[in-house]
Formats: structure tokens, sequence, C-alpha cells
């Protein structure tokens, strides 16, 4: 690793140092870090995306038969756990894959910072492997967390999603375990809220712009097909766009593209956790090097 292109992470940052070297890092490591994520992840993701096509399927069917029947007393009458079943298959595999995608990433970040930029890919797969199960769990959690936060009022949702964002960094980084990954995300982020709220906010308006043109194509299509087909008399027909394959082709492609702005997030996530974590304890390793220079 040539010393010029190494990406300190354990620094403190303005928001646009921030993304500038998130943005850096990305195009730098792009190729082994991609590399090393979709090599553990690809598989669970293309079943994820599979799954979710056939979920689009199944509603088709499912809501095409209620359509054809213009009965409500006949809604009961179908048999809906050929819906449920996808929707808990489709939920299930997403999670599967966002877990792996985030704690592959996570395992070669930190491989990389402890290694100066030298990744030890055996290191990477042992912590993905070991940090796997508790990263589902620590996701389920603070999913639940957030999911009441939001039910009783929306600005506790929130500020407790801010907080345990960076739940995940104390995970894998600190080598904690759920309950205290959790717990210490609280005192970890005090006093930084704000800050870490406009950086994600940011990052996520921008994230959102490019989505945005990433699922253009999706819904110029499906508009387009959607147009030609409410000039037919069949209800039915409107539901024939899930099962047009160059509509599931576009569908794919944008779902595989999030998957990488997913991973972006990520990145910039990993920076918020050093900034904050250096403004408390700044590491001796860049006191030393301010020493030397």
């Amino acid at each position: 690793m040539n010393d010029q292109n190494f990406i300190q992470f354990k620094k403190k940052r303005d928001l646009g140092t921030m993304l500038s070297d998130a943005f850096k890092f990305l195009s730098v490591e792009w190729k082994p870090f991609f590399y090393t994520i979709f090599k553990t992840a690809i598989i669970p993701v293309l079943i994820a995306i599979c799954i979710m096509i056939y979920y689009l399927i199944s509603s088709t069917q499912v809501f095409g038969g209620i359509a054809e029947t213009a009965n409500v007393d006949n809604v009961f009458d179908f048999n809906f756990s050929e819906l449920i079943l996808p929707v808990f298959g489709f939920i299930f595999s997403y999670l599967i894959a966002y877990a792996l995608i985030s704690v592959s990433a996570l395992s070669y970040i930190k491989s990389y910072i402890s290694n100066n930029g030298v990744v030890n890919f055996e290191e990477v797969s042992a912590l993905t492997k070991d940090k796997f199960g508790a990263y589902v769990g620590l996701f389920i959690l603070n999913g639940i967390i957030v999911f009441f936060g939001l039910l009783f009022c929306f600005l506790p949702g929130i500020y407790l999603g801010i907080v345990l964002s960076l739940s995940m960094c104390l995970l894998i980084f600190q080598n904690k375990g759920v309950m205290d990954s959790i717990g210490d995300s609280f005192n970890f982020i005090k006093g930084h809220w704000l800050e870490t709220f406009g950086i994600l906010l940011v990052v996520q308006i921008i994230i959102g712009i490019i989505g945005f043109f990433v699922d253009f194509p999706v819904s110029l299509y499906s508009g387009g097909s959607l147009g030609s087909d409410l000039l037919g008399e069949d209800p039915n027909e409107l539901f024939n766009i899930y099962k047009d394959p160059i509509y599931l082709i576009l569908l794919i492609i944008s779902n595989l593209i999030k998957f990488v702005l997913y991973i972006v997030t990520l990145v910039v996530t990993v920076f918020i956790y050093y900034d904050i974590k250096e403004q408390k304890n700044p590491s001796t390793d860049v006191i030393n090097e301010i020493g030397v220079s």
C-alpha cells in the first residue's frame, strides 16, 4: 500500500473532508473492497432479489384474483399464505444480505486500519463469520427500539435511529456485545448527536438523489407499460408489469446499485464514528504522526 493513498480513519474531520475522504477511500480501495464484500454476500444478495421477484409475482396472483371477483366477501376465500410467506421470505433474505454486506465491509475497514492499509483477508473472513450472528441480533433489536420510538412519537424514533446507527461500529471496532453496543451508543454519541444527524441527513439526501436517477428507468418503463394497460378492459393487466422480463431486469439492476449505495453510507458512518472517537479520546497513533511530522 502506497502511504500517500492510505486513508487515516482515526482523525477529526468536518463534513466536507469526511465526504471527500470517504469517496477517496472507495476510489482507492474499490476493487479489493467490493470484491471482498460481494464474494461474501453476492449469493445472499441474488437470493434476496429473486425472492423479491417471487413476492411481486405472488402478490400479482393474489391481488389479481381479488380484482377478478370484485366482491369483498370473497376476499377471505383466497389463500393469503401465497402472499404472507413470500413477504417473510423477502424480509428475511434482505436482512441476511444487508447483514453480510455490513459485517464484511466493517471487517474489511477494521483490518485496513489495523494494518495501515494492508488488508488481511483471512482476518476479514474470520471476523465476518464471528460477528455475523451478533450483527443480525443487533439489527433486529435496533429495529424494534426505533419502531417503538416512531410508534409512540416520531421525534424519539429519529433520535434513537441516529444514536443506534453507530452501535454497529461499537460492535465491530470495539468488539462489544450486542447489549453493550446498544447501551454504550447513547453515551458515545452524547454531545455529538446533532452533528451526526446533520452528516447522515446530507448523506441520505445525496444517496436519495442518486437513487432517484437509479430508479428512473424502472419508473419510466413501468409508467409506460401501465399507461398502455389502462387502455384495456381487464384490470389484471395492471399486474402484468411484474411478469415483464425487461422490467424485472431493470429492477434487478436498480436493487444491485442500491446495495452499493448502502455501502457508501456504511463507509461514511465509520468516518463519523472515528471523528467522534478522536474528539473524545485522540489516538496515540495520530499524536505520534503529528510529532514525527
